[in-house]
């Protein structure tokens, strides 16, 4: 009797078979197998259009800065605060003159810039810009720590096909552990 007692009892207990536990895990599985690189991409997508929009305002405020000073800024910063005459620098690494410097009519654009330059999401945008000396001329936005793919992304967009990292509006370093330090180029006359 006693043992029909105890029988009984555990069949009572609820429970899962090994079986139940594996065709749950297998499920799980096959769901995170789907789920995951759909919400990864839907992230990757989302940061290269911020990096994208970002870039694109940020250009539109050097634009803006040329304008006013008729010189191009040595750095990102010089488009949220004034520039100090015979202190700041243009693209060319010449001082700028009282004239340039007063015709600043900023700021020309409306984030805070700071020196150790602008977080996007695991990258930076670098603060200082960078002449080239090739002809035609490009001011030259550094990135770094950019995903490799968002690289890719942009080049795509920005460039109408992923074809050569070293030419073009989108131009990146080899990759390192899936990251790329990127540069936007803005084509420029002068200084």
């Amino acid at each position: 009797m006693l043992r029909q007692r105890s029988r009984q009892s555990r069949s009572r207990w609820p429970g899962f078979t090994a079986v139940e536990i594996l065709v749950s895990l297998a499920i799980v599985a096959i769901l995170s197998a789907i789920v995951v690189p759909e919400i990864m991409g839907r992230i990757r997508e989302s940061r290269r259009s911020a990096l994208s929009q970002t870039l694109f305002g940020l250009t539109q405020g050097i634009s803006e800065y040329k304008k006013a000073t008729t010189r191009y800024p040595f750095q990102l910063s010089l488009l949220t605060r004034p520039p100090i005459a015979n202190t700041d620098k243009d693209a060319c690494g010449t001082f700028l003159s009282p004239t340039n410097a007063n015709n600043w009519r900023g700021p020309y654009v409306s984030r805070q810039l700071l020196a150790t330059g602008i977080p996007m999401g695991d990258g930076t945008i670098i603060d200082a810009l960078e002449r080239t000396s090739s002809t035609p001329t490009y001011l030259l936005m550094n990135v770094t720590n950019v995903d490799t793919e968002i690289a890719l992304l942009l080049e795509s967009e920005l460039d109408g096909a992923v074809s050569n990292p070293s030419t073009g509006t989108i131009r990146y370093t080899t990759p390192v552990a899936g990251q790329v330090t990127l540069s936007y180029s803005i084509p420029i006359s002068g200084c």
